[in-house]
């Protein structure tokens, strides 16, 4: 199955934050979309979940979802602070998800923190948690829901540069072991590169090498 993007376009007003962007993104792939503060690759991954309204085509596996409900596409979007739920804890956080979209529970969430490194973390709160471990949780419980395409808007931005270094490496092999399609928003060439199976640049909303 293939994220196929056809002239998305993004307007506020008289700006275009989004410009004609042409796309393909295959079954497996982990996509970095790389630009500098301003151009554009937040508000793409926004219209890819259809938060943000959009001219042009999204279409998954040949049908189109630019008029579908985000709820209803099948992507989940992990943004950089994580947002997870205070109250919670780690077990509850990411049975979360899985309750939400009517899936199994049971044995299911040890999987999925066995799979991002916090095998035992079950019951710790998420506020005990350092910033990488809470980043890690959000990650499980993005994958919880077993979504088609999993966004990532800037996810290591929050943390200092070694542990964003040593966390990148340990993301690209979370999702291979997942065998996540995902697209990844950074404004840092090393983390794309280290993440990534493919790398394409924005600029004013244009994409440079498709």
């Amino acid at each position: 199955m293939t994220l196929s993007l056809h002239d998305v376009t993004v307007r506020f007003g008289a700006v275009t934050a989004v410009d004609a962007v042409s796309l393909e993104v295959p079954t497996g792939e982990v996509l970095a979309l790389l630009g500098a503060s301003g151009s554009g690759k937040s508000t793409l991954l926004r219209a890819i979940a259809g938060l943000e309204p959009c001219t042009g085509e999204i279409r998954w596996d040949g049908a189109s979802v630019t008029r579908v409900p985000p709820h209803r596409r099948g992507f989940a979007l992990m943004f950089q602070d994580g947002q997870l739920f205070p109250h919670l804890d780690v077990a509850g956080n990411v049975g979360y998800a899985l309750r939400v979209t009517g899936r199994r529970e049971e044995g299911r969430v040890a999987e999925l923190l066995d799979l991002v490194g916090l095998a035992g973390f079950e019951r710790r709160r998420v506020t005990e948690l350092s910033g990488g471990e809470q980043q890690r949780v959000a990650l499980a419980r993005s994958l919880a829901a077993d979504p088609r395409l999993l966004l990532l808007d800037e996810p290591l931005s929050s943390l200092d540069r070694a542990l964003r270094e040593r966390l990148a490496g340990e993301l690209r092999d979370i999702l291979t072991a997942a065998g996540t399609t995902a697209i990844l928003v950074t404004h840092d060439p090393d983390e794309a590169t280290v993440i990534a199976d493919r790398v394409v640049h924005l600029d004013r909303g244009r994409l440079l090498d498709p």
